[in-house]
């Protein structure tokens, strides 16, 4: 029985994985750079690995510049070039209820400017990450929540299991 639910939860976070595109991430302008944060697979929930995922580009050299559209037909802010190597250069903390984690950040192999951490949610609520570091000279200092409603808080596990 307990291989069956083992194997159960497996199925779930592969399906979670590889078949929900992202729904919702904050974006904002920051410099001359675009910056997107959110749940690598959202909805996310308590206890399923998942963890945050970034994307850096330039900002669109045109601010007038046509919105590109999501494979969800949503419109996206139109963006320039990919900005790689800021693994090494940026730094992500996590923080819920008090506490706080350095979260190590990864290149997205094959995916310029895609960057993703691993973690663990364990709690249900809002999240918070805080991105320090350097993009070219441009120091960062931003502060992204699940509070703000732009990226989805983590749901309870009990939210999808069954029996």
């Amino acid at each position: 029985m307990k291989r069956f639910r083992l194997i159960a939860i497996l199925s779930v976070l592969m399906v979670l994985v590889l078949a929900v595109p992202a729904l919702a991430h904050e974006g904002r302008t920051v410099g001359e750079y675009a910056i997107e944060l959110g749940w690598r697979v959202e909805p996310a929930y308590t206890n399923l690995l998942n963890g945050p995922e970034l994307f850096v580009n330039e900002a669109a050299a045109d601010p007038e510049a046509t919105p590109e559209m999501s494979a969800d037909g949503d419109e996206e802010e139109a963006v320039g070039a990919p900005v790689e190597g800021l693994e090494d250069t940026l730094t992500l903390e996590v923080s819920f209820g008090g506490k706080s984690k350095i979260l190590k950040l990864y290149a997205v192999w094959n995916d310029p400017g895609h960057y993703t951490a691993d973690m663990i949610p364990t709690q249900a609520g809002d999240y918070s990450f805080h991105l320090t570091g350097k993009i070219g000279d441009m120091d960062i200092d931003e502060t992204f929540t699940s509070a703000d409603g732009k990226f989805g808080s983590v749901d309870p596990i009990s939210d999808i299991q069954f029996p």
